[in-house]
């Protein structure tokens, strides 16, 4: 049934290296990808610098990015390591995750019912606002329905990898703070609302994890051997879900 699996062609890989930004050797995670065509971005977030390229940009490109943006690098994560020990209270300036980024949120008072967009690298919240509890029913709304959606996706992607999975399961999806999914007797897939907050890769990882219970209702070794033939890279992102996850659940 192994054999049976599809091949899959390399479509991400990830490298790390060193930029000496004044008194600090900050680790910068580099993401070259084949669904990037054209351009170079680079996010500083919570969980650290991530600079995402075409799969194949030269390394010369990249470290001329990184150059010119020494100094925005050093001074957006100073800021982050301030806010990283307070309390949300929703409001402009703030930074939220999602997928794996961290967005900053602006907040604009006007009329009509209050909705959340994201645009411009900015999470953007307007409407009739009357405190912070509000803004923060509203972002939640808005992660429930982007996990619908992206959850959906990614869960139908994956039954259609795996040779032991005849349909897409059904999909229930909760807030909780202590595991990231399950997977029932009966072939139903839950998954936590807060994983919306993370990459994408490590939303697969949970992902494959529970399909993989459809075979193995267990941990065992042969669990095991099943996820690693559908993704063999899962420890990666089981380690980097692991070291995010208590900020992903603080709200």
């Amino acid at each position: 049934m192994l054999k049976a699996l599809k091949s899959k062609r390399v479509t991400e890989l990830r490298s790390q290296q060193y930029l000496q930004c004044r008194d600090q050797s900050i680790a910068i995670t580099v993401i070259r990808s084949r669904r990037r065509r054209r351009k170079l971005s680079l996010q500083v977030g919570r969980s650290g610098v991530v600079l995402r390229a075409p799969f194949a940009t030269v390394a010369a490109d990249i470290d001329n990015m990184l150059a010119r943006n020494r100094d925005w690098i050093y001074d957006r994560q100073q800021m982050l390591l301030v806010q990283q020990g307070e309390a949300l209270r929703y409001e402009s300036g703030e930074y939220h995750d999602y997928l794996g980024e961290s967005l900053e949120l602006s907040v604009v008072a006007g009329k009509g019912r209050p909705q959340a967009l994201l645009g411009d690298g900015l999470l953007h919240i307007g409407g009739e606002i009357k405190d912070a509890a509000q803004i923060n029913r509203v972002l939640q709304q808005w992660y429930l329905r982007q996990a619908d959606q992206v959850f959906s996706t990614r869960l139908q992607f994956w039954a259609e990898q795996l040779p032991w999975v005849k349909n897409v399961p059904e999909l229930r999806l909760r807030r909780m703070r202590s595991r990231w999914g399950s997977c029932s007797a009966d072939g139903r897939i839950c998954l936590n609302t807060h994983l919306i907050k993370a990459d994408q890769r490590c939303i697969d990882y949970v992902i494959v994890h529970e399909l993989c219970h459809l075979q193995e209702f267990n941990h065992s070794p042969r669990f095991y051997s099943l996820m690693t033939a559908a993704m063999p890279d899962w420890p990666q992102y089981k380690v980097e879900l692991e070291a995010v996850g208590a900020r992903l659940v603080r709200e």
